[in-house]
């Protein structure tokens, strides 16, 4: 991941005084917690991550529909007004620039994109409007807003928390996962984008919130409280960001995902449209159906194991050595108490209930290839 520095990091951080030390600082984890605790916590209550160090771009106008399927496989032109869709955004070789979030907010499209992307993303969405649309003038507009944090509310009881600072003015129970509003939350005065999504697994919220007001609600979240002194809400960082989306086998930038992987081999074709699988017309179309037709060597899987995690780089082995793949990811999953991870592996190799080896610190440790998600996911959907 590419960090800011301390100087630029303290004058654009969102949750900085009192306990919350969150951010473009990024911190790992908390006092008093841990990784454990709180992967946990997400798990079990709910917890606030403060991801403002995530890139918001938006595109105004007439032709932003086709010039967002010219830089992504998202089915766009279908994607109704306060509904999202996890896409990727796609260079000419069929690789993977980015993931991003892509929002159909009526007059507007919102998208987020990876901090350590944002500013590459940024440069590439205005060197593609001037190659590919030179002649728009006001029929397509970017506009890269720096003026909101990001709070990311996640865990089973997210949307009482909301609802209980929301009071009657949305019913969340109306609100499906991967959906959009904007909203005035009256406690802090403020106009927020409030979408269901999220990067642990659970059900969730992130908050667009103006940057001024973004402590304000961090610390409200905080304030509520069950039986009596209980709290609800506890501070999460990094650290169990990786494992919870780790256990839902959510694919993380620079890991599993760079610019010369295309949505084949890191089994992310339901990203891509159907009406774009037919019809392509996205950067790299081309690479990704000779691909899909022809078939690639090795394919994105996850694994168990017992023992010490497999971290990233470690070579995955045959039971003759052969060095056969190598992993992206690995951690410790507290859910399930034993080290789990994704990686890549030849073909057919990737496909659940194979045995294999990683070379891990010079011992070969066992491990098996399971269907992902290892966690279930527990997205809303309401009735």
């Amino acid at each position: 991941m590419i960090f800011m520095s301390a100087k630029e990091a303290k004058s654009l951080t969102s949750l900085v005084p009192r306990s919350l030390t969150l951010g473009y600082l990024l911190s790992v984890q908390y006092k008093g917690m841990g990784i454990v605790k709180e992967h946990n916590h997400t798990r079990e209550m709910a917890s606030i991550f403060d991801v403002s160090h995530m890139g918001t771009i938006r595109i105004h106008g007439l032709l932003r529909n086709d010039f967002l399927e010219k830089l992504t496989v998202a089915d766009v032109k279908e994607l109704r007004k306060g509904h999202a869709v996890l896409s990727l955004i796609m260079n000419k070789r069929g690789g993977i620039e980015d993931d991003c979030i892509i929002t159909n907010m009526g007059d507007y499209i919102s998208i987020i994109v990876n901090g350590a992307c944002k500013h590459k993303d940024w440069a590439y969405f205005l060197s593609t409007k001037d190659s590919e649309f030179p002649n728009a003038g006001d029929k397509l507009k970017l506009e890269y807003p720096q003026d909101k944090g990001l709070i990311a509310l996640q865990g089973p009881k997210a949307a009482n928390v909301l609802q209980n600072v929301l009071g009657t003015s949305l019913d969340l129970s109306k609100m499906d996962f991967m959906t959009a509003t904007m909203h005035h939350i009256k406690k802090i005065d403020a106009e927020c984008m409030i979408s269901r999504c999220g990067y642990t697994g659970e059900d969730g919220f992130e908050i667009a919130v103006p940057k001024e007001k973004a402590v304000d609600l961090g610390t409200i979240f905080l304030n509520e409280k069950c039986g009596g002194n209980s709290q609800i809400v506890k501070m999460a960082g990094l650290g169990c960001r990786d494992t919870l989306r780790l256990e839902c086998g959510m694919c993380l930038y620079g890991h599993e995902l760079n610019d010369t992987v295309t949505p084949v081999e890191s089994q992310l074709m339901w990203t891509v449209g159907k009406r774009r699988k037919v019809e392509g017309g996205y950067f790299g179309a081309d690479v990704v159906k000779k691909r899909t037709k022809e078939g690639v060597p090795q394919r994105r899987c996850a694994f168990v194991s017992t023992g010490m995690a497999a971290r990233e780089k470690v070579e995955i082995c045959d039971d003759k050595e052969k060095v056969v793949g190598f992993v992206t990811s690995g951690a410790y999953s507290p859910t399930l108490k034993r080290p789990i991870g994704m990686a890549y592996v030849d073909v057919p190799l990737h496909k659940d209930g194979t045995n294999l080896f990683a070379k891990n610190r010079g011992k070969m440790q066992p491990i098996s290839v399971k269907k992902s998600p290892l966690v279930p996911t527990k997205y809303y959907k309401s009735k």
